[in-house]
């Protein structure tokens, strides 16, 4: 099992304690929330557990403890954190620019490994529901080792970043192996890179392939080798409108792209989906908006059985294949 860092299960228990509000008890918590998860019960994860009730108190947020009457053991004690206790949302909000640059700071911190200082902060900001969507998917607290296999590892992405922000300055063409979904191989692409743009907590390159003689956008986290960069054989510059026109197109595609999903009630898939950017309710059916199919078949998958994708059939055939992968790569180290 994937190990889930101490910031990011607090962070969970956050969540789980935020949203009820007729409090959980330990032995919910110990099932909903990431970190706690198959831990084996016993004096270890309990002091896991007070460590972390500890942790949160110290940011200032209070824990309300329910006994029930009669009871003088915490067994079925019920916890959960007062509404109004991590402050009113009137009293602190941001503009759309304001976000992005939050979320990348946030993603800095994450990126550039987090001090005691950006910890805390970073637990703060991400308990207001402004943030709760827009986590880097990447890093998302509470996802299974499933996502761990399906996602590459950070360290080509981040050094990916700084290299075609670099050369998108300078004017300069790029050179890097590109995974695309579904392909086992890489390809090579050269791109005159013209904008690095966030959208929706992920890094993408926007620049005019030249092997394929077309715009394109590429998805950092897909770039599997280090970015080379060259002198260009004509100078080439970027159009004025590049990173904003490929804003809007992904926008269109987000309002657009839906997957229907059931979520166990009160798991930690149930809580984040829920909190995902525009996610509406149909029944008992969550509606998540997406602009990337394989992303989002990515992030499903890493929530494992607790949630089953409705709709439509070609995202439930996606998800089944990452579990496939999954299962049979722990077959294939069992087996060795």
């Amino acid at each position: 099992m994937a190990r889930i860092e101490a910031e990011e299960r607090q962070f969970s228990l956050l969540l789980a304690l935020v949203d009820t509000r007729g409090g959980v008890t330990k032995h919910e918590l110990f099932e909903r929330v990431a970190g706690y998860q198959g831990q084996r019960p016993g004096d270890a994860l309990e002091r896991m557990f007070e460590r972390d009730k500890d942790a949160l108190r110290e940011l200032g947020i209070v824990i309300d403890v329910v006994q029930p009457p009669g009871d003088d053991s915490n067994h079925d004690a019920r916890y959960r954190v007062l509404d109004g206790v991590l402050g009113d949302p009137a009293e602190l909000q941001f503009d759309a620019e304001e976000r992005e640059l939050l979320d990348l700071a946030l993603r800095v911190w994450h990126e550039g490994g987090l001090t005691e200082e950006a910890q805390r902060a970073a637990l703060k900001l991400r308990a207001d529901p402004e943030f709760r969507g827009g986590l880097p998917l990447e890093r998302t607290p509470g996802r299974s080792e499933a996502a761990d296999v399906l996602q590459p590892r950070q360290r080509p992405r981040e050094s990916a970043f700084q290299a075609l922000k670099r050369a998108a300055d300078r004017g300069r063409e790029v050179v890097f192996d590109y995974l695309k979904p579904g392909e086992r191989t890489p390809r090579t692409r050269t791109v005159q890179p013209w904008a690095t743009v966030l959208f929706r907590g992920r890094w993408m390159l926007v620049g005019h392939d030249l092997g394929a003689e077309d715009t394109r956008t590429f998805l950092m986290q897909r770039i599997v080798s280090p970015v080379r960069d060259r002198a260009p054989k004509r100078p080439f510059e970027a159009p004025a409108d590049a990173a904003s026109a490929a804003i809007e197109k992904l926008e269109e595609i987000w309002r657009t792209a839906t997957v229907r999903v059931l979520a166990v009630p009160g798991s930690d898939a149930d809580i984040r989906l829920r909190h995902r950017p525009d996610t509406a309710e149909e029944g008992r059916l969550l509606v998540i908006h997406h602009a990337d199919r394989h992303v989002v078949a990515d992030e499903l998958a890493g929530f494992g059985a607790d949630i089953a994708v409705v709709w439509p059939d070609e995202q439930r055939e996606l998800v089944r294949q990452r579990l496939e992968r999954i299962r049979d790569a722990h077959a294939d180290g069992s087996g060795s």
